[in-house]
């Protein structure tokens, strides 16, 4: 990464940080972009070029965590899909588990409907992303039946395990051992995908 990547990366991190503390601080909702602006020290303009709205600000550092997909495209090509899709996911938990900010943001997107709702675009964005990941690691288009299932399974267990960490009443076990028991447990960890004839 050059030096005008780092930059860009640090002045995103300082944004959404200075949001969230706002958010917290006075809410979702009642918080302006442009206040935003000012207590980063950037112009409004700048704030914009980057979060082009709100609900990015917010939202950005939760996804970035959770996205599994940049995750499994770094796993050496030889290596099993079973095996590359548990590493990925082991990878996002330990993101969101390792990330302060996830709760808070988690609680301000459960009070706000309007970042509930891109939450979910932004969702179905992610899974279609994996599916294609999963499909080129595999050899088959993203739209292959078996390809979405497989990527929807690892998700959906990606999901299950993220939302037990915030529910009070769950299995209070540290997430990434308990992605690592599941992964251990499960005979189709070493999954291969059949190549589809060319």
């Amino acid at each position: 990464m050059g030096l005008r990547e780092r930059k860009a990366a640090r002045n995103r991190q300082r944004m959404t940080e200075v949001a969230l503390a706002l958010f917290l601080e006075h809410g979702y909702d009642e918080t302006t972009m442009e206040q935003i602006a000012e207590a980063a020290e950037v112009g409004t303009s700048t704030l914009y070029r980057y979060f082009p709205t709100k609900d990015q600000l917010l939202l950005d550092p939760l996804v970035e965590a959770m996205d599994p997909t940049p995750r499994l495209r770094e796993r050496p090509a030889d290596e099993p899909l079973g095996e590359a899709l548990g590493a990925a996911l082991l990878a996002a938990a330990e993101a969101m588990a390792g990330d302060p900010r996830i709760a808070d943001v988690r609680r301000l997107v459960d009070a706000a409907p309007v970042p509930r709702a891109r939450l979910w675009d932004r969702m179905r964005t992610l899974r279609d992303d994996f599916e294609q990941a999963v499909g080129e690691r595999a050899g088959r288009p993203a739209d292959d039946l078996t390809v979405r299932m497989t990527a929807g399974a690892a998700l959906d267990v990606f999901h299950l395990l993220d939302r037990a960490r915030h529910d009070a009443r769950a299995d209070a076990r540290d997430p990434v051992a308990a992605l690592t028991a599941v992964l251990e447990a499960l005979p189709g960890t070493r999954l291969e995908l059949p190549r589809q004839p060319r």
